[in-house]
């Protein structure tokens, strides 16, 4: 059956969130050095516009992240038999990610639009201090949403078997470092970007190369 427009879109929505991701990472300025309760008013104040942007993004990748979970969920169970296991996790992994973005989102707003409005420093400490580390909700789901597709992968061959490998290594290190373990944190932090666009790419390719090999159903033959 021939894929809408819509599917064959839905897999580059992966590719928009790894773009808002690095998107709010460029924008944000709250602090005077990269450390957890190092929040400036001073600071926030001074690049209030770039720090709106920056949360637009987070809310951009977490509205992506909902819609790309379909699509990679729709392509592991293209190769699932019977349940829909792999595919499953994988969904519900990166909806849990989109979660941790939301919750993102609100600490970012209390930090920007809250404390730092009001000039409150004891509040902004404590705000600095969460948000710094908001993240590792987000990677929880990431983690489980990595290790589903490279399972998944490897069991049922619809992704390419060095990219299922490198998506368990990924989401054990992710798993490892949301535990205090390093460097999985920093690794997926970094990486994940990467991460999501080759997934979306794969995805793409592997849609195009299945629309090819499908043969149209010539006209019935007449009644003779």
């Amino acid at each position: 059956m021939p894929l809408s427009r819509f599917e064959r879109t839905l897999p580059w929505t992966g590719v928009l969130a790894a773009l808002a991701w690095v998107g709010q990472s460029a924008l944000f300025r709250t602090d005077t050095e990269a450390r957890p309760g190092r929040a400036s008013t001073d600071v926030i104040q001074a690049d209030l516009v770039r720090n709106h942007a920056a949360i637009g993004c987070l809310v951009v990748m977490g509205v992506a992240l909902v819609f790309f979970a379909s699509a990679l969920r729709a392509h592991l169970r293209s190769g699932e038999a019977r349940e829909a296991t792999y595919s499953a996790v994988a969904h519900g992994g990166l909806l849990l990610a989109a979660a941790g973005l939301s919750q993102m989102v609100v600490w970012s707003w209390g930090l920007v639009n809250g404390a730092a409005d009001a000039g409150d420093d004891l509040a902004l400490g404590v705000l600095s201090q969460v948000s710094f580390f908001g993240f590792a909700g987000m990677g929880i789901g990431l983690s489980a949403a990595m290790l589903a597709t490279g399972l998944g992968g490897l069991a049922n061959a619809v992704l390419p078997r060095w990219f299922a490998v490198t998506s368990i290594v990924m989401g054990t290190l992710g798993a490892l470092g949301n535990a205090g373990v390093p460097p999985g944190g920093l690794v997926n932090y970094l990486l994940m970007p990467l991460w999501l666009v080759a997934v979306a790419v794969i995805v793409v390719r592997r849609q195009r190369a299945s629309a090819g090999t499908c043969v149209p159903a010539g006209p019935a033959p007449r009644a003779g």
